[in-house]
């Protein structure tokens, strides 16, 4: 079931990365959304006249509260690695403060839904740091009171990165070869395209439905 909204101002952080470049892609054809801001330090290549882009330090929200004024969705496409990060503490300032900070400014500003890039495995009681922090950062989204809070736990990611990474071009070739062989409950292990996540993602937060976590194989499902 899709929302009556006639128009909607979204907002878009990480929209230079794989997913948020794609989903932005989408949201300036869909006739309902009237306004986009995108928050990042860099300019997306996407030009549309929807788009509003403000440079942003995520250590500075007073500098970004005022564009959560009106707006229905924020989408948070935030996301990094350990090693790009280049410590752990720098990588949780990421992927666990910035998702926090803008749930913070949405449930102020009383914005309706958070639709949030997570990663599979999450889990705040695991030993692994990197599925710990983002199931940290699950739970403290979730104690803001937004109306709708999603979060979308995808594989191994498919596309086009603009920055090499090894070990998941080995884990994306190894997949390929034997996806056939996760089915079942280890269907959800099976790597996924970029495009499919950011469909996933607006088609979500037009739902009526209140499920919190999508898994992998739900997420193509809905995305396809």
């Amino acid at each position: 079931m899709i929302s009556n909204s006639l128009t909607q101002k979204v907002l878009v952080a990480g929209a230079t990365g794989l997913v948020g470049g794609a989903l932005l892609e989408i949201l300036t054809k869909e006739i309902t959304v009237q306004e986009i801001i995108v928050l990042g330090r860099t300019e997306p290549g996407l030009k549309s006249s929807k788009i509003k882009f403000v440079s942003t330090d995520f250590t500075n929200p007073d500098q970004i509260e005022g564009h959560f004024e009106g707006v229905h969705t924020v989408f948070c496409c935030i996301g990094t690695i350990i090693k790009t990060a280049g410590s752990q503490e720098a990588f949780r300032k990421v992927d666990f403060g910035i998702p926090e900070t803008l749930a913070r400014l949405a449930a102020r500003h009383q914005v309706k839904s958070m639709i949030v890039i997570s990663s599979i495995g999450a889990d705040a009681s695991s030993s692994n740091f990197y599925l710990r922090t983002k199931g940290e950062m699950e739970n403290c989204v979730s104690s803001y009171k937004i109306s709708k809070t999603a979060f979308l736990r995808p594989s191994l990611i498919k596309g086009p990165r603009k920055e090499f990474r090894w070990k998941e071009l080995v884990s994306s070739v190894f997949l390929n070869l034997f996806s056939f062989l996760l089915i079942g409950k280890f269907k959800r292990y099976r790597a996924i395209d970029h495009d499919e996540i950011a469909m996933a993602m607006w088609r979500i937060s037009n739902s009526a439905n209140n499920t919190v976590v999508y898994e992998s194989d739900e997420i193509q499902w809905i995305g396809g």
